[in-house]
């Protein structure tokens, strides 16, 4: 308990406040270091290279190991989407304070991400920029980069924008 209180905690450099936030998504998000999302990976790519044929398959289906990897596999598919939304609002929650409006000109929260990590503290880079018309729409970049020239937001520590969030 300790631990986790202490890694929790920080304090505002702006106020001196006490902060108690998590300063890593990796203290929050667990599922992408976990045991299980490497067994169920290892095991889907086993699987793959081992086609079967209908014959091998005998006795009812919920016994069959492949389908018992499919229906775990599913339910990690709700973990990981569960991961995503926490690691989403986590970002929103930091980034919010350089750009406020980004969170309302990118709703998709994996679009969001991206677009959080490749403009970083640096708002400029939403013009002309190779790498955001690889998952945002032109129309959207259009308004990003409109909109991040005109937004009135801080810039935020480095620690915020790139190891808290991406590198955990």
């Amino acid at each position: 308990m300790n631990l986790i209180i202490r890694n929790l905690v920080s304090i505002s450099p702006l106020t001196d406040d006490i902060i108690i936030a998590p300063a890593s998504v990796r203290q929050i998000c667990h599922l992408y270091d976990s045991e299980q999302l490497q067994r169920v990976l290892t095991q889907i790519e086993e699987t793959n290279l081992k086609p079967r044929k209908a014959e091998d398959i005998l006795g009812p289906v919920e016994a069959d190991p492949e389908y018992q990897l499919i229906v775990e596999a599913n339910s990690l598919a709700v973990d990981i989407d569960n991961e995503i939304n926490t690691i989403h609002k986590f970002t929103k929650d930091k980034y919010n304070k350089r750009f406020p409006e980004l969170e309302s000109l990118v709703p998709s929260p994996l679009e969001y991400l991206r677009t959080c990590k490749e403009l970083g503290n640096d708002l400029d880079k939403a013009k002309n920029n190779p790498i955001l018309p690889t998952f945002l729409t032109q129309a959207t970049i259009m308004v990003v980069s409109v909109t991040a020239s005109t937004t009135h937001g801080l810039v935020i520590p480095i620690l915020i924008t790139e190891a808290s969030v991406w590198d955990g």
